[in-house]
């Protein structure tokens, strides 16, 4: 059997020469005698919905008809003139099947054919896309980040995980002054990243497929929801957080826990009246450094991926003092972070909390000889 469409007609051609039509137009079913008959299922007999879009010379029209099958409000159609009798509901969807498409989940998609960048259809006609209206206003916001998205190469990301990642969401609320009302809107997770907190879209989807790789993340919809998590608590604290951390699992507990500390609200005067500037000093191309605020603190904990922050109240309370090792030449870039007690630097850790190398650790000593040298001479 051959089934294709002939402008208003669906028409079935048999092997024996005859064929049957149904008449989308005037909803009518044309039996093989020619005449209009009451049930196009008797000419069709024991042929299947499914059969019936599988055989359709077009396969995009077939696509569109499994398509109405679907999405009728029946909870289950079997009938074939029932199915074609509602054709005509969605000829907005006909165009679209017919211009490529054929994925489309959301069975009240509000857009045209001609609501659809160009781009889009495009990427839909190459790539595992399922078509919705938020899919269609996400990528409106910043379509050039998702058609690089889908012509990468990656080492583990496939379409299926693309199309997760895109359609992972957040909702959030905020206060419309006009309404003098709060509203709640439906964000994209991807795009809040990009728009909001600066990640750059082919760094982000870098960094995501090497989460999936080497730190075994399977779920698309977890990594958006922690990387996200993870960058309105940074942020919060401080502007000079690490967007793609080598650990980020760890990097994250981190983050909580800090958060979670920095949450108090410190005393800055009181901070102040503690600042030592006569602990700071410079061997070679190395200089010790006094924090100046408590914000300098946080810094440190956010670009060191340590507990510093947790040593404020400490430095308050007088029980310790922070100081940065810094080199001279990048004074602002955070290297080494040393707790010092009782006029000796009795901890110092680089990024992640790792142990100082032999030169690092040869400038503290020296310090220490230093600072005790002085604490002898003001005695």
């Amino acid at each position: 059997m051959k089934i294709y469409k002939e402008r208003q007609y669906l028409i079935f051609d048999f092997e024996d020469g005859s064929n049957v039509k149904y008449d989308f137009a005037n909803k009518q079913a044309i039996g093989k005698l020619g005449k209009p008959v009451k049930d196009l299922n008797n000419q069709l007999r024991g042929l299947t919905i499914d059969e019936l879009c599988d055989l359709c010379t077009d396969k995009q029209y077939g696509k569109f008809l499994k398509f109405v099958k679907n999405n009728c409000s029946d909870y289950c159609v079997y009938n074939i003139g029932t199915v074609l009798s509602r054709v005509n509901m969605f000829s907005n969807f006909e165009q679209i099947y017919s211009a490529g498409i054929d994925q489309i989940i959301d069975r009240n998609f509000k857009y045209t054919i001609n609501d659809i960048p160009k781009g889009l259809v495009k990427l839909c006609k190459t790539h595992t896309i399922k078509l919705s209206n938020k899919f269609l206003e996400f990528y409106k916001q910043i379509p050039d980040a998702y058609i690089f998205a889908y012509n990468t190469e990656y080492l583990s990301l496939d379409d299926n995980d693309l199309w997760n990642l895109f359609n992972s969401e957040q909702r959030v609320s905020w206060y419309n002054q006009e309404t003098n009302r709060y509203q709640r809107e439906d964000k994209s997770i991807f795009n809040m990243l990009v728009l909001e907190y600066g990640y750059t879209p082919k760094a982000l989807l870098n960094y995501i497929d090497y989460l999936k790789t080497f730190e075994a993340i399977e779920d698309m919809y977890f990594i958006m929801k922690e990387l996200l998590d993870y960058c309105s608590m940074m942020a919060r604290i401080s502007p000079k957080y690490d967007k793609y951390p080598r650990h980020f699992l760890t990097t994250h507990k981190i983050a909580c826990r800090n958060y979670n500390r920095l949450k108090e609200e410190f005393i800055e005067e009181d901070f102040q009246k503690r600042i030592k500037t006569d602990m700071e000093h410079s061997f070679g191309g190395f200089e010790f450094i006094y924090p100046k605020s408590t914000q300098e603190i946080k810094d440190e904990a956010v670009a060191q991926n340590n507990c510093v922050a947790s040593y404020i109240r400490r430095v308050i309370d007088g029980s310790c003092d922070i100081l940065f090792l810094r080199r001279k030449n990048e004074p602002d870039k955070s290297l080494c972070t040393i707790e010092v007690r009782d006029r000796k630097i009795v901890q110092a850790k680089l990024r992640f909390n790792d142990p100082v190398t032999s030169e690092l650790q040869a400038v503290i000593d020296k310090w220490n000889e230093w600072y005790l040298k002085k604490g002898c001479e003001a005695a």
